[in-house]
């Protein structure tokens, strides 16, 4: 009797262990699982709708000072909410198709590009007690996504980004690289499986992963779909600058629809102070309901072509820069970043993988005596006396009027300060309404084919507007501005244009 009810006893605790696997499991889910698991295979959809809500909280960390990039950090506290719903046509490398289940899976995973139409984009922040807003503009709305080269690079249409519009996309998760969170084999209630760094890499959106720990478990599988829970850590880059992420997070696979169609995530991460861009440590929740389409709402019935085997064409790839203290606009490579703007003086950097290609720095002009325009050998001749011992070689100089009218004087010179080799190249631009800039680009003699030609590129797009201050001054004077040596933003000094030109070109330790 002892030794039946023993063994009654072991089967009910069998039968408890196994129906505790099975929870939530249909018969249909559990005849595949008897028959050796489920293999979650996308289908070749190639059309969505997504909607993505993310929430942060946190700290944003920026230098006291951006000239010395990272300097003593002040810590801003910040919380933002942001909007996106935009439909999404994917695109995958031309291949003679594949020819087995796990082959299919891998092509149907490798969308590396994409044709995307925001309905909205939109973000809502207070930073530091400030309210900020942006918001996609319609110009903007019609983009294509690159998704080879990460961060992936988005480029609109019709029209460029804006700096804040460019910031706004790029979005925590991908979700281009959702379906890289799958298993790669058949699968049961309870299975666990390791999500490689490639993929986290993908989905994450990140320059690189130097390690990664994130581990998936199957929880429920039923007729209509399959649900996973993931979690882990992982420490990466993005644009040479390292972050580290802790994550949770819950999917969802829609069996009948056969994709992702859910994804919760909660994220924590850790960014360190970049040379163009501030660091943060915040916490992030990121909801994402991605639903198949059947037809276009404001994409295009057809899609586009694309050459996937070719990088972006540059020329696609421009920022709108505005200084609304100076009061110009201008389109520029994305390496360059607007670094100070304010009455007087604006200062941009060019930063590759957190490295300092180049720096700009531009000044307002005041009309000269008789209100005589500069001549290209008095501007020559300038330079060269400003640059003093440090001259080493004038390598060109030239005028010209652009496509929009206007003027450029443009002098090209190699010097040495401290024993590095330098390359200056200055430029004065005005244009028929008086508006007057001088525009100075210091580089290392070793960054100049990186630099390729930022400054035709900025004295051919560049546009006057009026700036939020008046820069017009007594003639002969030069409006004040920010000494490039000064850290008190509120120290100003007041002497002849000539001077504050020497004050930007000679300071080459900001370009470091």
């Amino acid at each position: 009797m002892q030794q039946h009810n023993a063994s009654s006893a072991l089967d009910r605790r069998k039968f408890l262990i196994a129906a505790s696997t099975m929870l939530g499991s249909t018969p249909l889910a559990l005849a595949e699982v008897k028959s050796g698991g489920i293999l979650l295979q996308p289908r070749t959809q190639d059309l969505y709708r997504i909607r993505m809500e993310v929430e942060v909280k946190g700290n944003v960390n920026v230098p006291r000072n951006p000239l010395t990039s990272r300097g003593m950090e002040l810590k801003l506290p910040i919380d933002s909410e942001a909007s996106f719903e935009y439909e999404e046509r994917l695109h995958v490398h031309a291949s003679k198709g594949p020819r087995n289940p796990s082959e299919q899976v891998r092509a149907a995973r490798g969308s590396i590009a994409a044709e995307r139409y925001y309905h909205r984009a939109e973000a809502e922040s207070t930073l530091n007690g400030k309210l900020h807003s942006v918001q996609l503009r319609d110009s903007v709305r019609d983009t294509i996504v690159r998704h080879d080269s990460r961060p992936e690079h988005v480029y609109a249409i019709e029209d460029f980004f804006r700096r804040e519009e460019l910031e706004l996309l790029r979005t925590p998760v991908s979700s281009l690289a959702v379906d890289q969170l799958l298993p790669g084999k058949p699968i049961k209630i309870g299975s666990q499986y390791t999500i490689s760094a490639a993929s986290m890499k993908s989905v994450l959106n990140l320059t690189a992963v130097m390690a990664c720990h994130v581990q998936a478990e199957v929880v429920a599988i039923s007729d209509e779909d399959v649900k996973i829970q993931l979690r882990g850590n992982v420490d990466g880059a993005v644009d040479g600058v390292p972050t580290i992420i802790r994550t949770v997070g819950k999917l969802t696979f829609d069996r009948k629809l056969a994709s992702c169609t859910w994804l919760a995530v909660a994220l924590h991460e850790t960014r360190e102070v970049g040379r163009a861009e501030p660091g943060f440590d915040v916490s992030a929740t990121i909801k994402m309901l991605r639903q198949p389409l059947k037809a276009t709402i404001a994409l295009p019935a057809v899609a586009r072509k694309m050459d996937l085997g070719e990088p972006v064409a540059e020329e696609l790839q421009y920022v709108s820069v505005t200084s609304e203290q100076i009061g110009f606009h201008v389109l520029l490579d994305r390496r360059w970043r607007m670094m100070r703007d304010q009455s007087g003086a604006a200062m941009m950097r060019m930063v590759e993988n957190d490295r300092s290609i180049g720096q700009c720095d531009i000044q307002p002009v005041t009309q000269l005596v008789d209100d005589q325009p500069w001549s290209l050998p008095a501007f020559e001749s300038n330079v060269q006396i400003l640059l003093g011992e440090q001259f080493v070689a004038m390598v060109e100089s030239d005028e010209r009027v652009t496509a929009s009218g206007t003027r450029v004087l443009r002098v090209v010179a190699n010097g040495s300060a401290e024993g590095v080799p330098i390359r200056w190249v200055m430029m004065h631009l005005s244009d028929g309404n008086g508006d007057q800039i001088v525009a100075t680009f210091t580089m290392e003699g070793s960054n100049i084919d990186a630099f390729g030609s930022s400054d035709m590129q900025f004295a051919g797009s560049i546009r006057f507007m009026k700036p939020a201050f008046s820069s017009k001054s007594p003639k002969g004077s030069a409006p004040a501005t920010l000494s490039s040596n000064d850290e008190d933003l509120s120290q100003h000094v007041n002497e002849t244009t000539a001077k504050q030109v020497a004050d930007s070109i000679l300071n080459v330790n900001t370009v470091r």
